[in-house]
């Protein structure tokens, strides 16, 4: 009994040792969080002209890829991000960005996709490209898309991924599920955390 106190001591100070050496505020992050972040950079179409990724320098950019006649997943997405976007204070707002990447660009043109994304909130934007663009940027994403359900050559539907990708500078650091996005009160402490570290 007496062997076993010293050694339940020694226990204990090596456990109140590693919690006092923890960083203090750490951030558990809700979405992925990726360990090695990925650098990108693409140009796409907005009704003004061209832009591209380091136009956004020093903000936060989140990138969904969708397209405007999608019936389901992309307004409840967009909605989603919306909300996060709304509950940052004005001063988080003016470091992040949304973006809203068509994935239709036979049928969504810069002028269309950016009237759709501002839609949700005046400060996103919509952009678009030349099918051969698009598909370089979705690649490049490792996003997937592809008609279906065809009926002509304006009516069918666009299966597509359906995640939401968060960069800081040029680097994917961060991603959301579908389902995760919908989480507004976690999503934006995510933001946040990244945010303290631009």
């Amino acid at each position: 009994m007496k062997k076993a106190l010293p050694l339940f001591l020694l226990v204990l100070a090596l456990v109140l040792l590693g919690y006092l050496l923890l960083p203090k505020g750490s951030h558990s992050f809700y979405g992925t969080r990726l360990l090695n972040p990925r650098p990108l950079d693409f140009t796409l179409m907005a009704p003004r002209g061209p832009v591209s990724l380091e136009a956004f320098g020093g903000k936060l950019v989140l990138i969904f890829f969708g397209y405007v006649h999608c019936p389901h997943v992309c307004p409840t997405t967009m909605l989603a991000l919306k909300r996060a976007y709304e509950a940052l204070t004005p001063d988080e707002q003016a470091r992040v960005q949304v973006l809203f990447i068509s994935v239709d660009p036979e049928r969504d043109t810069p002028e269309l996709a950016d009237r759709y994304a501002r839609a949700f909130n005046g400060a996103f934007l919509g952009l678009s490209g030349s099918p051969e663009a698009i598909r370089e940027v979705a690649q490049a994403f490792g996003v997937y898309y592809q008609k279906a359900q065809y009926r002509g050559p304006q009516d069918y539907l666009v299966d597509h991924t359906a995640t939401t990708f968060v960069l800081k500078g040029k680097e994917m650091v961060l991603l959301f599920s579908p389902d995760k996005v919908e989480a507004t009160e976690k999503v934006v402490a995510d933001l946040r955390a990244l945010l303290r570290e631009l």
